[in-house]
């Protein structure tokens, strides 16, 4: 499957912004629910204006994102997510590929909280492989994100997806906790790219991730909150100055790191 029309320069520079209720308790943790849709609509806006000459392709969010997208999304390619807003344990599918295509999404992304250990994998497994299938019936490339909140757990997680013949179009996961162990990874996962996850980290902790995940073979990022978070209980000249000057530079700082 093609996927250069996400790359530039042969790497994934994406940009993550496809949270829903969880950007809602960003912008206000003690009251969530006061916080508007056209409020987040606004502020994602905001973000995307900000980074579109630079950011390859992004994910986004079907509720909020779509029009948060506004001309952006015509030229630039995007992902939408199968899942629905938020789940406990096992995943819960909110769209098939036929739906996101239906939309006008270049690809799918589903995101998979995953233990090796938990009585749920089967289950996860699963439904990851049907979502392979209907994706592959569509020619519709798939994001896949396994979400562990461990690193020790990323390789073992990667293993039991391949064992079960999972293999979706990119894989999208966390810092697996040193360099040797992103070569590890590279190497499981063979043809198929894999690229790095913020997963809510700050700014540095992410670089510093990225740094060593380049030189082990990843090829590229789908970041979100460790790139923009700050801004979200910014406002006047401050959240101007993030939005015009701070975030635009983070982004190319990880680019350039992924592009070396």
């Amino acid at each position: 499957m093609n996927l250069d029309k996400f790359t530039k320069n042969g790497k994934f520079l994406m940009l993550a912004l496809d949270h829903r209720g969880s950007f809602k308790k960003l912008m206000n943790p003690k009251d969530p629910e006061s916080v508007t849709d056209e409020q987040v609509i606004s502020l994602k806006n905001e973000i995307i204006e900000s980074l579109k000459d630079q950011f390859s392709a992004i994910l986004i969010d079907d509720k909020f994102g779509l029009e948060a997208c506004h001309e952006v999304c015509k030229v630039k390619p995007f992902l939408l997510p199968l899942e629905k807003s938020s789940h406990t344990g096992v995943v819960e599918l909110e769209h098939s590929a036929q739906d996101l295509k239906s939309l006008g999404a270049a690809g799918a992304k589903i995101l998979m909280d995953f233990n090796p250990g938990d009585e749920n994998c089967a289950k996860q497994l699963e439904i990851a492989s049907e979502v392979v299938a209907d994706c592959m019936a569509s020619d519709f490339p798939l994001f896949l994100e396994i979400v562990t909140h461990n690193e020790s757990l990323v390789i073992e997680s990667v293993s039991q997806f391949l064992e079960e013949g999972v293999e979706p179009s990119v894989w999208k996961l966390e810092y697996p906790g040193s360099l040797e162990k992103c070569r590890e990874i590279t190497e499981m996962v063979g043809d198929v790219p894999w690229i790095l996850l913020t997963g809510g980290t700050d700014f540095e902790t992410f670089k510093s991730n990225l740094e060593n995940a380049a030189k082990g073979g990843v090829k590229g990022f789908l970041a979100g909150r460790a790139l923009w978070q700050e801004v979200c209980t910014l406002s006047g000249e401050g959240k101007q100055e993030f939005l015009k000057v701070t975030l635009p530079e983070r982004f190319k700082v990880v680019s350039e790191i992924a592009t070396k």
